[in-house]
């Protein structure tokens, strides 16, 4: 009898550690799995980072060029409006000469500097 209770709880044992064998053999299963979904949403992942990294470098390069653009406008801008200045001040300084006897019609005529600066002026606008 106490052979037979061996046996008996030997099959226990046995039946208990195979199933707990086959639980973890499930376990492992579902964690490979898991594993397999973690390893492709991480491809995805990388696959995403290195698209938004892509479109970074092309936003900044964009970016940099308007940024030069602006810079360039903003020089323009100078320059017309120092050019604007130096023709008010050819205007304002305008001396008028009268005509000489032997020129037709009445009235004056701008003093030679005056010219000059005008020209030169002109001649800058190229």
């Amino acid at each position: 009898m106490i052979n037979r209770a061996l046996t008996v709880a030997s099959g226990l044992i046995l039946v208990v550690l195979l199933a707990a064998l086959g639980w973890q053999t499930v376990q492992l299963a579902r964690s490979e799995t898991r594993i397999a979904v973690l390893a492709r949403e991480l491809g995805e992942a990388n696959t995403r980072v290195s698209l938004l990294e892509a479109d970074q470098q092309t936003l900044t390069a964009g970016r940099d060029a308007l940024a030069g653009q602006v810079e360039a406008c903003q020089q323009t801008i100078a320059r017309v409006q120092a050019r604007a200045a130096d023709r008010v001040t050819i205007i304002r300084n305008v001396k008028v000469v009268p005509r000489s006897a032997a020129g037709a019609g009445t009235g004056g005529v701008v003093d030679d500097a005056t010219c000059r600066r005008a020209i030169e002026h002109l001649n800058g606008c190229r």
